[in-house]
């Protein structure tokens, strides 16, 4: 019986002891996978601390250069070790450990490039004050600038297909000018009884008389061109005409107008000159009859011997006959005088206008500059690997997040060099870049120039047409050089013509005013205009050097500097495609001290895995980090 009692007991308490190591194993076993869990979260996180200083220190973003994923795990090895040596309460055998990238700086469309850089900007380095809605309307007029800018450049170079028009009729009026004259040289002679001479002037005048055929098909030529190119400027004033303004839309309009109305004259004149073809025609035919007619009667007048003393010949009798064939040739006065009277100045500027289409940076650059001819290395850029966005990007990503794109572009202003922005950098115009994604210096620099004089013209065109004073100049010009008589509708095309003209030589001159550190405003008002009619009528391209300027006024005045323009230029351009370019040029500077750098390369998140088992179960944790 005692016994029992002792049994009982013994296993009583073997129960109790099984239950309390139960207990504590189990205690041990839930402990050893939280300890996994804390040292696998900062065994990442010391690893994630190994980022790049020199990416940081320059460009304040945060990642981690590893190309390959072993070589994270051989990093993360002796952080896990450590921590599992400091505690042998928790033992781990059969360790597995793995780490996987999730992330690199260059997925995902540049968002994570993005993310980065919005977040390290909304700590308060920049002080946002801008309104969204403001930044919504300077893009819609910028766009708008550009539209109207590309149908008043279409017209511009109608313009100069209706001077060439212009030539072909002045041609045609020449020839029949020579026609006459040559005509009247004719008539004369014959009345002096100069055969052989007569002869020799008929001869040229046929010539005259077979190039109307050559003059008025050239002349049909060009007018068809003008009327093609017209067709196409009113699509593209058609494509654009949801986003113009008031402003805007009555400059397309007015030059529309203008230019219907000079073809439907010019519909008119064709008419007029078809029929110099058939004019010519029964001419020739006139002149031949005449010049058969004078070699008989020269090979007649030679061969003549009197029957008597007596006998006289009447030559003046004879080259009557001809007379009077040469008096049924029909006199042309069509086209005698020339539409365009002062061709000197309409010269000098179509000269002018045609500097648009030449080299911008030696137009606009301050005297002395030395323009950076460095390249961007193009292998291997991130723009080059991952493609371009979607244009439309822009615009949407502006209407939806506006604050968050102007600190992305605040960003791009504030970290990358430009013009005039120097650094010492390999790449010196890289806000340039980061706009025309160029792999030369000069060419991102002229095209920029480009850009900025376009959106300038047009809005200076605004300007010209707001301002009765400065308009008033133009349509004066353009009287004075189509004369008072003439066709009428041909003034209203000059006119518009010296309009974007003049606009152009002011867009030069505001760059000239951007790129020597002034400031110009996005509209201008007629009393800040620079650049004189009559001064461009004249001197031409050297109208630049005779424009005064005042140093502290254009430093002081109101408007935007060149950064503050091209921070506007940022809100046309595609969020993805500004992204992948600023990595490019990231990329291009640290990669002078690291040549093998690549931002494709380098992980933004990163995830970790540990496994094993314990005393007793297996045990496996996973973390995830990002920057």
């Amino acid at each position: 019986m005692r016994g029992g009692i002792t049994v009982f007991l013994s296993l009583i308490l073997t129960c109790i002891c099984a239950l309390l190591g139960g207990l504590f194993e189990s205690a041990r076993a839930a402990g050893c996978g939280w300890y996994m869990q804390m040292a696998i979260n900062s065994s990442l996180d010391s690893l994630m601390s190994r980022y790049h200083r020199e990416v940081w220190d320059q460009y304040r973003l945060f990642l981690l250069d590893s190309d390959e994923e072993a070589a994270l795990r051989e990093g993360l090895e002796p952080y896990c070790e450590a921590y599992l040596e400091a505690a042998p309460f928790y033992p781990l055998s059969d360790q597995e450990l793995e780490v996987k990238v999730l992330a690199r700086m260059t997925d995902g469309g540049g968002a994570y490039f993005e993310k980065e850089v919005l977040d390290y900007m909304k700590l308060g380095i920049w002080n946002m004050e801008t309104d969204p809605e403001a930044l919504q309307k300077t893009a819609e007029d910028l766009r708008e600038a550009e539209g109207l800018y590309q149908v008043a450049d279409r017209y511009q170079e109608n313009g100069k297909k209706v001077l060439r028009l212009e030539e072909s009729i002045e041609a045609i009026g020449s020839c029949l000018k020579r026609q006459e004259e040559y005509l009247d040289k004719g008539n004369r002679e014959l009345e002096n009884g100069n055969g052989s001479a007569f002869l020799k002037t008929a001869g040229k005048l046929l010539d005259e008389l077979d190039r109307i055929p050559g003059l008025v098909e050239a002349y049909g030529k060009k007018a068809d061109e003008l009327a093609l190119e017209l067709a196409k400027a009113e699509q593209s004033k058609e494509a654009i005409r949801p986003d113009l303004k008031e402003d805007s839309r009555m400059i397309t309009e007015a030059e529309a107008a203008g230019y219907r109305s000079y073809l439907d004259k010019d519909g008119e004149r064709r008419r007029e000159v078809e029929k110099t073809r058939e004019t010519a025609e029964q001419n020739r035919k006139v002149v031949e009859e005449a010049i058969r007619e004078a070699e008989e009667i020269q090979e007649y007048i030679e061969d003549w011997e009197p029957q008597d003393e007596d006998d006289e010949l009447d030559e003046e009798a004879l080259w009557r006959r001809v007379l009077r064939i040469t008096g049924r040739f029909q006199t042309d006065a069509r086209f005698r005088e020339a539409e365009i009277r002062d061709k000197k100045t309409m010269g000098i500027l179509e000269t002018v206008g045609r500097l648009a289409q030449t080299d911008l940076v030696s137009l606009c650059v301050p005297e002395g500059t030395v323009i950076s001819q460095a390249l961007l290395p193009a292998a291997e850029l991130p723009s080059r690997l991952a493609g371009n966005g979607d244009p439309a990007g822009g615009r949407e990503n502006l209407l939806v997040r506006g604050l968050e794109r102007a600190l992305l572009n605040e960003y791009a202003v504030s970290y990358f060099a430009s013009f005039c922005k120097k650094a010492e950098k390999p790449f010196c115009y890289e806000q340039e870049y980061l706009l025309q994604g160029k792999d030369s210096d000069r060419e991102n620099l002229e095209q920029t120039l480009r850009q900025l004089i376009a959106v300038r013209e047009a809005l200076n065109l605004v300007t010209l047409y707001g301002s009765q004073t400065l308009r008033s100049q133009a349509e004066a010009l353009a009287f004075s050089i189509t004369g008072a008589v003439g066709l009428a509708p041909l003034t209203t095309v000059v006119s518009f013509f010296i309009m974007t003209v003049w606009a152009f030589a002011e867009s030069v001159e505001d760059v000239r005013i951007l790129l020597a550190g002034g400031r110009v405003p996005f509209l201008k008002t007629a009393d800040e205009w620079r650049v004189s009619l009559s001064g461009l009528a004249e001197q031409g391209a050297a109208v630049w050097k005779t424009v005064q300027r005042e140093d502290g006024a254009q430093q002081e005045g109101r408007g935007s500097d060149y950064q503050g323009w091209l921070r506007m230029f940022y809100l046309m351009e595609d969020k993805t495609t500004l992204c992948y370019r600023m990595m490019d040029l990231i990329q291009n500077t640290i990669a002078i001290r690291q040549p093998s750098f690549r931002m494709e390369r380098c992980a933004v998140s990163l995830e970790a895995s540990l496994s094993g088992r314990g005393t007793l179960v297996p045990v496996a944790r996973t973390a995830r980090r990002a920057y």
